[in-house]
């Protein structure tokens, strides 16, 4: 299935899935740093837990949807690993992009460990390829690479769906 093409069925399947319209994801987050990978993986729809269950080391998270002109929303969606983090795996990521906005404009900022890492002015090739406010389901898709303050370079590979969103009008 090409979940581009169909994102209603992804949302639909999303939530037949889970029951509910809580904050679920399905697809992955896939950081590569001095040539090991982390991240997050979702194969199946997985809840995340609300972000003050991340000391219980939960997987956390929040998405929200703004409007930023006509039929243009801003989407910001955060992933955090809870417990502890004491190595150079992908604890934290946050993407925002435009639904109207051009592929390489999109921001990420992640944690790698306890290393914070930035997208570079060029910004990223982060995609929306849908947005439904009505639902709020989104879709992410496409690569980055990110710099610590030190120069030190990660790649992400982002290529979520998330349902349960907060849309702000």
């Amino acid at each position: 299935m090409n979940r581009h093409l169909l994102p209603a069925l992804a949302a639909f399947s999303l939530l037949t899935a889970c029951g509910n319209t809580e904050l679920t994801a399905r697809g992955s987050v896939v950081a590569t740093f001095e040539g090991a990978e982390s991240g997050f993986s979702f194969a199946e729809p997985t809840r995340l837990e609300v972000p003050g269950d991340a000391s219980l080391g939960f997987i956390t998270g929040s998405c929200e949807l703004a409007r930023v002109g006509e039929g243009a929303y801003g989407v910001v969606v955060e992933i955090r690993r809870g417990g502890n983090i004491d190595d150079n795996g992908l604890s934290r990521v946050t993407i925002m992009q435009r639904t109207d906005a051009e592929v390489g404009t999109g921001r990420v900022e992640a944690e790698l460990g306890l290393t914070q890492f930035t997208s570079g002015a060029a910004g990223c090739a982060i995609e929306v390829p849908y947005a439904q406010p009505d639902g709020g389901t989104v879709g992410l898709l496409g690569d980055c690479e990110v710099r610590d303050t030190n120069g030190n370079v990660a790649n992400l590979s982002v290529d979520l769906d998330i349902i349960g969103c907060t849309v702000l009008e």
